[in-house]
């Protein structure tokens, strides 16, 4: 597409309501344009979105945005409504029947942006059949798809493959925190060509770091007090657990502070709730886990605590980068223990079982699934009583199993449906007379199970006839047929699919050697951030070493050590 600087800033200026960018951002989007793969590293509150929502407005297709977070896709797609783009995502939140209206919206070019769940994405045909009208592909978060990245994800490792099912579209990788190692992990990974390469700079010179050792909640109960009751703006504190979260939120309130709780433990209509709240100022100060943030453009918060210290350095710059979006000036505290550390060791030792593990519980998937489907709850996998094993290593243990495409985690709002047939066929013969595919999908189902139907059954969707076949297809026909009270059905909770129960897994691909050298990583990352909690040094200058950059002076004159 040939489009000027001049072209972005008047849809910048029409659609968005900036006069300018900021630094990184123009490079960034005229480079989308003109068809280069790029990756881009901008500081947290640097703009991030606007580098792929700015083209994809400009662009005559779909800009197709993969992002990891639910929350964060339901308020970027209402932001950009708000504007008048054409947006809507896809992912777990929403009904197959829903899904499929935006799917057909998307086909039919009635959208410029789709955010999509990368586990979505890489789970169905959704690449290919939306291939014809992408113009670009955005990844936020690309982190995730590097080993070496702080938030490694699986799926995000086969976006090559849905790079090559959509024709390979000019793709732009956007992460806040990267190390130089990491950025040449993203390209490779996504199999991205000569990308562009657009780093601004991680100083936030606008940020004030310190760090206190705090060895218990009531050392670290009146440091939090403190900190909140004296920032001139809002607050964010930072928790592990949801039960600290409940505890720091109350003990807030009961001193007067218009404090919120935000954790996973909460439904989603709550989180929403307090996060409109904080949003709007209603709630002065949101205590939470790092469930929230990402992708929250509030930029009057003065204060960032943290309870207790992060596993890497990477995560608290991302966290802590919230405080001062506006470029005023504001604080940023680190509580940290000793004990810290024992948590996240655990935590990183369970993520990383070892390989006996592993293999036990593939073992034990083989002898319990039916059709290569073990439907439990992952917690009642019968194991050898010789194997003692967490729940965050049964985890770990299937993340690894499912990395190395030895099994999938089904998803529960797709293929699978439990359906009771509630008429005679007369009747839906007759019901049906005038809606030959209705009929033609009941004719299908009732083929595949027979007289089960009448009690309820089981039904794959993804193994009908073709024409008939697929959750997205069949939704909405199912969806018409239970309005006309003819069937009644519902998803089947997902499970876990073995790829071929009869493979042993020493046929996979399992790097064990660079599980190993990745549980060591983690491990060297989590030292780094011991060093930085109690580093006597230039906290910013610690900061800008880890991601590549040279500090202009060995103190900084603002942090707590230079201070």
């Amino acid at each position: 597409m040939t489009a000027s600087i001049a072209d972005a800033r008047a849809t910048l200026q029409r659609v968005f309501g900036y006069s300018s960018f900021r630094p990184g951002q123009s490079a960034a989007v005229i480079s989308i344009l003109r068809g280069s793969d790029t990756v881009v590293i901008l500081p947290t509150g640097g703009g991030k979105s606007l580098c792929y929502q700015v083209p994809a407005v400009m662009f005559p297709g779909l800009t197709i945005v993969i992002s990891p977070l639910i929350s964060l896709m339901r308020d970027q797609v209402r932001a950009l409504r708000e504007k008048g783009v054409a947006a809507a995502f896809v992912n777990s939140a929403i009904s197959a029947s829903e899904s499929s209206e935006v799917i057909a919206r998307a086909q039919a070019n009635e959208l410029k942006m789709l955010y999509v769940a990368p586990e979505r994405f890489v789970s169905s045909d959704l690449a290919e059949r939306l291939r014809p009208r992408v113009s670009a592909l955005a990844i936020d978060e690309a982190h995730c798809i590097s080993h070496w990245g702080h938030d490694f994800r699986p799926s995000y490792r086969r976006l090559t493959d849905v790079r090559r099912s959509l024709g390979w579209p000019p793709t732009i990788a956007l992460t806040a925190t990267a190390t130089p190692d990491v950025r040449t992990d993203i390209a490779a990974q996504l199999s991205l060509d000569n990308p562009t390469l657009i780093v601004t700079g991680f100083d936030r010179t606008n940020l004030t770091y310190a760090s206190v050792s705090a060895k218990n909640d009531a050392v670290k109960t009146p440091l939090i007090m403190s900190a909140v009751q004296s920032s001139s703006g809002s607050s964010i504190v930072y928790a592990a657990t949801k039960n600290s979260v409940e505890r720091i939120a109350a003990g807030l309130k009961s001193a007067g502070v218009r404090a919120g709780a935000y954790h996973a433990g909460l439904d989603a209509e709550r989180r929403r709730t307090v996060q409109d709240a904080f949003m709007a100022g209603r709630v002065r100060t949101i205590v939470a886990t790092n469930a929230f943030g990402m992708g929250i453009d509030k930029p009057d918060v003065r204060m960032v605590v943290h309870h207790s210290m992060p596993g890497n350095l990477e995560a608290y710059y991302q966290e802590a980068g919230r405080a001062g979006r506006d470029g005023k000036q504001s604080r940023v505290l680190l509580l940290h223990a000793y004990a810290d550390r024992f948590t996240h060791e655990f935590f990183i030792a369970n993520a990383n079982p070892p390989r006996s593990v592993v293999e036990a519980v593939y073992a034990a998937l083989q002898r319990h699934s039916t059709n290569g489907l073990f439907r439990g709850e992952l917690r009642d996998l019968p194991l050898p009583k010789t194997v003692r094993i967490s729940p965050r290593q049964l985890e770990g243990a299937i993340r690894i199993l499912s990395n190395a495409g030895a099994v999938s985690i089904d998803d529960p709002s797709a293929a699978v449906v439990r359906l009771r047939l509630l008429a005679t066929f007369e009747r839906v013969s007759s019901v049906l007379a005038d809606s030959p595919i209705e009929i033609g999908l009941m004719r299908a189902m009732w083929k595949c199970v027979g007289r089960k139907m009448s009690d309820g059954a089981d039904i794959d969707l993804n193994g009908l006839p073709p024409g008939l076949n697929g959750p997205s297809l069949c939704a909405p026909l199912l969806d018409a047929l239970q309005s006309r009270q003819l069937i009644h059905y519902a998803r089947v909770r997902g499970g876990i699919r073995i790829t071929n129960p009869r493979r042993p897994l020493s046929a996979y691909p399992i790097g064990w050697d660079a599980l190993e050298r990745r549980r060591k990583g983690e491990l060297t990352k989590l030292d780094t951030m011991q060093r930085y909690a109690q580093t006597k040094h230039c906290r910013r200058a610690f900061f800008l070493r880890y991601f590549g950059e040279t500090p202009r002076s060995r103190r900084c004159t603002s942090c707590d050590n230079c201070r």
